[in-house]
């Protein structure tokens, strides 16, 4: 079968390595609700591996698995599909960290993320209950995601100071808008952690003179070592295909980022 346009792969390019794409999210909505999703919105069904291999031509990608639901059992769905999949290279899973929660020994499990209710509050990063549980989750061996607003970002850093055995991972750019002065301003101090990497993910929506700024400033600030790729499928289609946001990142990166961003980053950072 012709791929189609929309989900033919990039062309080959020699200096980039096959993509390891670190954010993708999985659902069957026999199982899991999903609160975030109402009625009639267009990403309401599901969205499968098979439906993602047909979306990156034919064919699976290496995959870092993402929540997508605040509930202890989706992980384990993740985790059984990690068991039975070997392009589902590990699970970023929901664990509440403002609890004593028991986490799993899985070799799949290689991150937790707990988004907080408020994504722009700075202070809710430095909760002392917040702190104990990424403490855990260092101690544990695992990543953990933060998926925050520019707002927010200051208060990552003071985060990921306190707790500089753990290894975090930001989560598309930070969500900016543009580059303005609370996410320079957060970005900044977050790349004077050597502990916080930053995941070019969640970008399909933002205009491509926006996007080449924001990734040019966090190649500077960060360096290709600390950034890695995710396409955030199936979300990225409410504007863009996977294929062309494969594309559009790879072509405003220097050739010399390619093996950090498209593997080494995100293979350093969740290793099990």
């Amino acid at each position: 079968m012709t791929d189609s346009p929309d989900n033919r792969p990039p062309p080959a390019d020699s200096h980039a390595p096959t993509p390891l794409d670190a954010h993708v999210h999985v659902w069957d909505l026999a199982r899991r609700q999903l609160p975030w999703l109402p009625a009639g919105h267009r990403l309401r069904r599901d969205f499968t591996l098979p439906d993602l291999a047909a979306a990156s031509g034919g064919r699976l990608p290496d995959t870092i698995l993402v929540q997508a639901d605040a509930d202890p059992l989706e992980v384990t769905d993740l985790l059984d599909l990690a068991a039975t999949t070997p392009s589902v290279l590990g699970v970023v899973g929901w664990f509440d960290l403002l609890t004593d929660v028991k986490l799993p020994q899985n070799s799949h499990l290689v991150g937790i993320r707990c988004p907080p209710a408020d994504q722009t509050d700075p202070e809710a990063l430095t909760d002392p209950a917040l702190l104990r549980g990424v403490r855990a989750a260092a101690d544990a061996g695992l990543a953990i995601d933060l998926l925050l607003r520019p707002p927010a970002l200051i208060g990552a850093a003071r985060l990921a100071t306190a707790v500089p055995d753990a290894r975090f991972v930001l989560d598309h750019l930070g969500n900016p808008a543009t580059a303005d002065a609370d996410w320079l301003t957060g970005m900044t101090a977050l790349a004077d952690c050597p502990n916080v990497t930053v995941k070019l993910s969640g970008t399909a929506h933002l205009p491509s003179g926006t996007l080449a700024e924001l990734i040019a400033v966090a190649l500077d600030l960060f360096g290709s070592d600390r950034l890695m790729f995710g396409s955030d499928w199936p979300v990225c289609t409410l504007s863009s295909s996977r294929a062309e946001v494969v594309r559009r990142t790879t072509e405003l990166l220097p050739a010399a980022a390619h093996n950090d961003v498209f593997r080494g980053t995100a293979q350093r950072t969740y290793r099990p």
